[in-house]
């Protein structure tokens, strides 16, 4: 819509699987999110399109001179929202994607777009199968500093989002996150709507711009408990998680509709709702 063309690769697992539309953090690209991409793919056997925001690794504008050299777009809020809906346009129209069947999953500067996206789906009435939040933050001011609202000029509010979301939350953190503070997230999670606030994994010890080798056993597992208690019930013939996993054979727990009424608040956390990291 904004006249740029924006990068983006799809991982395809098999044509009935949930697909995640993954936004990347902000020190990254499609080149170094690549080996972490394949690996969830694989390990949650699942799709994953991913894509690079305007002003990123190739990104450029559609009306660049031809033979010329192209015009590179600024990075920006505004854009980034633009590039997550056309990511969300190409799965849906372009692939054929059911909504349903769709999770977004945004990591530190992409849980700002992917925030946005999930709470204009449901204002606008449409549903998506899930949302998660890998270390997200607030907003971009509350970072630095807290303002206790939403200051004129802030960034990518978060928090002021969470409210209107719609669809299962998952919400990921390390307790040693010296980037955005581990509060960030417990916040965020309180924020969205108590009936759509799956368990967390707050990981104790973990920073924020690496799941550690050690810890993605107990990533992908909470994973799919997220995925098979929360998500599956409403997709509509979507693929199931396989018992077989990149770590051995647990097999998936059973989903039942019951399970949507566990939610999670402030009580049912503490004291103790950390994982150890090893």
């Amino acid at each position: 819509k904004l006249g740029f063309r924006i990068p983006g690769f799809f991982l395809e697992r098999s044509k009935g699987a949930l697909t995640i539309l993954y936004s990347h953090a902000n020190a990254e690209d499609l080149g170094t999110v690549y080996p972490w991409i394949k690996f969830l793919s694989k390990s949650l056997d699942v799709n994953i399109f991913v894509y690079d925001y305007s002003g990123y690794g190739l990104s450029s504008q559609t009306n660049s001179i031809p033979g010329g050299e192209c015009e590179r777009p600024q990075p920006s809020e505004d854009n980034c929202y633009a590039d997550i809906d056309a990511a969300f346009h190409y799965l849906t129209v372009e692939r054929k994607i059911n909504p349903s069947n769709i999770v977004l999953y945004g990591r530190s500067l992409g849980s700002g777009p992917s925030c946005y996206l999930a709470s204009r789906l449901a204002l606008e009435g449409k549903n998506i199968a899930g949302l998660v939040l890998h270390a997200p933050f607030l907003s971009v001011f509350r970072i630095i500093i807290e303002s206790g609202c939403t200051l004129f000029g802030d960034q990518f509010p978060n928090i002021d989002r969470a409210p209107d979301i719609r669809c299962p939350v998952f919400v990921i953190h390390g307790t040693k996150d010296k980037i955005v503070p581990f509060s960030h997230g417990e916040r965020l999670l309180f924020a969205v709507p108590r009936q759509f606030r799956a368990k967390p994994l707050f990981i104790e010890g973990m920073g924020h711009n690496h799941v550690h080798a050690l810890v993605r056993p107990l990533f992908v597992q909470h994973f799919r408990e997220f995925l098979n208690k929360h998500v599956y019930i409403n997709c509509p013939g979507s693929v199931r998680i396989s018992s077989q996993n990149t770590y051995g054979t647990t097999r998936s727990s059973h989903c039942t509709t019951d399970d949507m009424k566990q939610t999670y608040s402030r009580d049912t956390l503490e004291p103790n709702h950390t994982v150890p990291l090893y």
